[in-house]
């Protein structure tokens, strides 16, 4: 099989393709000088805008309010986890816990009901200037209150807004619907737990009938365990036929003094890492794009010259054609 001269000439300048694809750090250093005063005029634009928004938003206050779980709750599961000691005690904590109260009260602060009764309390449909929307008030409520709940059980709700004493107005109001909601549910919340103490003593009876293919330091485990929960259930009963206790408050909402940081510094430095990311990417971009269109241009300029100076074309079956006469 014989090779044209024009296929070795196509290998070259595709290896030299290949060669100018491999950018190093040069490359993208020499990039970077050739587009500098766009890079610099377009980072001190989004630094200085962004300051200056940041400067002259409205001042924000954040307002926070505490609370506990009842006492009685707590201070009946520490005696029933006091009369054990190692394993058994960190098991029936671990069972308890599942029903911890504070994660109910997170459930139901967080809950659309609540929403609902903060957003027409305070009117923030007009507040928050969201064109009568009750979707987009609900969603800038969420959005500046934040409720979280400590290992320790204790629940906080934190609400921001450009009013101080609005703020620590809402902040006392989620407390006032949680309390509301708690007495609204409290014998449904009672019998929850009834029943799922009587499904654990369930599983415990079931483990004991098997008593004979366990260890004997498990089948002890599972007996002190059967008896704290027929303790536990008893109370849980008696819970059922009364009202859950109120909701005890740690620390009431007051008003800040302070304003919240606004971060403006912080904002315009992020800003200007973004632009500068922005623009590299464009004059990476750019350039890439225009190194590419060079080279196909080149390509074509060389097949011409080549088709004008009369060289043999090679055809598909790898013989070489020449001039008849």
């Amino acid at each position: 099989m014989v090779v044209s001269r024009r296929q070795e000439d196509r290998a070259c300048p595709a290896q030299a393709g290949v060669a100018e694809d491999e950018l190093d750090l040069f490359s993208y250093v020499r990039v970077l000088i050739q587009y500098r005063w766009m890079l610099l005029l377009i980072c001190i634009l989004a630094m200085v805008g962004t300051g200056v928004i940041s400067y002259l938003s409205s001042p924000r206050y954040v307002a926070r309010a505490s609370i506990v779980p009842p006492l009685e709750l707590t201070s009946g599961k520490t005696g029933l986890t006091g009369l054990l000691g190692g394993a058994e005690a960190s098991l029936l904590r671990g069972i308890m816990d599942t029903t911890s109260v504070a994660d109910l009260y997170v459930g139901i602060l967080e809950s659309r009901t609540v929403a609902d009764a903060i957003i027409d309390r305070f009117d923030l449909i007009h507040v928050y200037d969201v064109n009568e929307s009750r979707y987009k008030a609900e969603k800038a409520l969420r959005r500046n209150t934040a409720i979280d709940a400590s290992d320790e059980g204790i629940v906080s709700v934190t609400v921001e807004d450009r009013d101080p004493n609005r703020a620590a107005a809402m902040a006392n109001a989620y407390v006032e619907e949680l309390d509301k909601q708690n007495k609204k549910l409290s014998v449904g919340q009672a019998t929850a737990k009834r029943v799922f103490l009587e499904t654990r003593l369930k599983e415990v009876e079931q483990k004991l009938s098997r008593i004979d293919s366990i260890p004997a330091r498990e089948a002890q485990v599972q007996e002190k365990l059967y008896e704290l929960l027929m303790r536990e259930l008893e109370l849980a009963r008696i819970d059922e036929a009364k009202s859950m206790p109120t909701i005890q408050v740690l620390d009431p909402a007051h008003p800040p003094e302070r304003r919240k940081a606004k971060g403006t510094i912080t904002k315009a430095v992020l800003a200007g890492i973004v632009s500068f990311l922005c623009v590299a990417f464009f004059a990476f971009s750019r350039e890439y794009y225009l190194g590419c269109r060079r080279r196909e241009e080149d390509r074509l300029a060389s097949g011409r010259n080549r088709s004008t100076a009369g060289e043999p074309i090679a055809t598909d079956k790898g013989t070489t054609g020449t001039n008849a006469g």
